[in-house]
């Protein structure tokens, strides 16, 4: 898996790629510094750069910045999946990030092992937390099924979530016909559409994705 650092830290960056090179399934395709601000605006970083990776790691300080950042790369690529690293634990801060598109949030301390953990766990379709950051997130919102759901399949519409989410816990499709209030041929054309998307052969396949992003699953996302 292909891995960009964004940050401007150079001996974080540095610290980061020496723990990627201890995993063999990890790749350091790039890494450079935050997009600097200019005139009120921030450049987004190349989308060539972007579609290189699985995942890009954004870490520093201020998460009004990090959350900038995130925002510029989800906007380069909708399917870009992007871990963040911060001293900033609060609560406030992860929120902020999340909202911007962010797939995961650990602390700058934690460890190389942790850290690439994170990494795999983006990369195969999940969603990472540190130690404490999932459980005030699911204090304050409740929003961990929506997190795997929007942000792990950002190209979906919300009907194909919802038909997604339901296929994840084992529905067929006449039950999630009557859910949603649908045709089964309208059911049926859509998961045609998931299959497609997510680019999977059947319908086994697409709940295996589903779960491996913490879709139907009682809890949402890994805390690492």
């Amino acid at each position: 898996m292909r891995l960009i650092i964004f940050d401007d830290d150079p001996v974080y960056r540095m610290g980061v790629a020496a723990a990627a090179e201890i995993d063999s399934a990890v790749t350091v395709v790039a890494q450079q510094g935050l997009p600097e601000r200019c005139a009120g605006r921030m450049p987004a970083p190349p989308a060539e750069l972007v579609a290189q990776a699985d995942v890009v790691l954004v870490g520093g300080p201020g998460p009004a910045r990090l959350a900038r950042t995130v925002r510029l790369l989800t906007a380069t690529d909708p399917a870009v999946r992007v871990l963040v690293a911060s001293d900033d634990g609060s609560t406030a801060a992860v929120l902020s990030v999340i909202r911007s598109g962010a797939m995961g949030y650990v602390m700058k301390s934690v460890s190389a092992r942790t850290l690439l953990r994170s990494v795999h766990l983006l990369a195969e379709g999940g969603a990472a937390f540190g130690a404490g950051v999932a459980e005030g997130l699911r204090g304050r919102l409740g929003m961990l099924p929506q997190l795997s759901s929007r942000l792990a399949f950002p190209t979906l519409t919300e009907r194909e979530r919802d038909i997604l989410e339901l296929l994840a816990l084992g529905w067929e499709n006449k039950r999630i016909a009557r859910r949603l209030v649908l045709a089964e041929k309208t059911v049926r054309n859509h998961i045609t559409g998931l299959f497609r998307k997510l680019e999977v052969p059947d319908r086994n396949a697409a709940m295996m994705r589903a779960r491996a992003a913490g879709i139907g699953l009682e809890h949402k996302a890994a805390e690492v």
